[in-house]
């Protein structure tokens, strides 16, 4: 919906920035709060849902053009396993772009699938580099069910992540 007296262009552009914007500060958050907690089950990645809208609103070039930014980024940031959010950032715009055609993208509980099926598969991907770290049978078991939690909290929190960009009542 356009509102009147806005042309395309504008509104284009105002949406991309809140965009922009939205991502940065959760981005910040990712990297000086959610980074900090003390169990790893609680650091769930809270740009993968954001992969989610920008691929709803997006052509698949410039999603996939956003996830390998972002995806960079997180990549710097965390200092292991470099290639992991890139990746799974890219799997997960493809996803949406794949399953937009026969899902409706603004319903929460498809969001939470589609959110919980690429944190799971971050998380496979993490834990299978992890797996080759040396460590005791406890302490890998405790891992594989920290990464479990993980996955299970990106889901239930990426509706609330995604709802402000795609939300009607945005302010773009």
């Amino acid at each position: 919906m356009i509102r009147t007296g806005q042309t395309t262009t504008e509104f284009q552009f105002g949406r991309a920035a809140w965009i922009v914007v939205y991502t940065f500060f959760a981005m910040l958050i990712q990297i000086h709060l959610v980074s900090q907690l003390p169990y790893q089950a609680l650091r769930i990645d809270l740009l993968l849902p954001l992969m989610f809208a920008a691929a709803v609103g997006w052509s698949p070039l410039g999603g996939l053009i956003w996830a390998a930014f972002w995806g960079f980024l997180a990549d710097n940031f965390s200092g292991q396993f470099w290639g992991l959010h890139v990746g799974s950032y890219a799997v997960a715009v493809c996803l949406v772009h794949m399953a937009s055609e026969r899902f409706d993208c603004y319903n929460p509980f498809y969001q939470m699938g589609l959110a919980g099926l690429c944190a799971m598969g971050q998380s496979v991907a993490l834990g299978l580099f992890l797996s080759f770290v040396p460590m005791d049978l406890y302490s890998l078991t405790e891992t594989w069910i920290g990464l479990c939690i993980r996955t299970v909290l990106s889901m239930t929190t990426a509706p609330f992540l995604i709802y402000p960009i795609l939300s009607p009542r945005s302010p773009f």
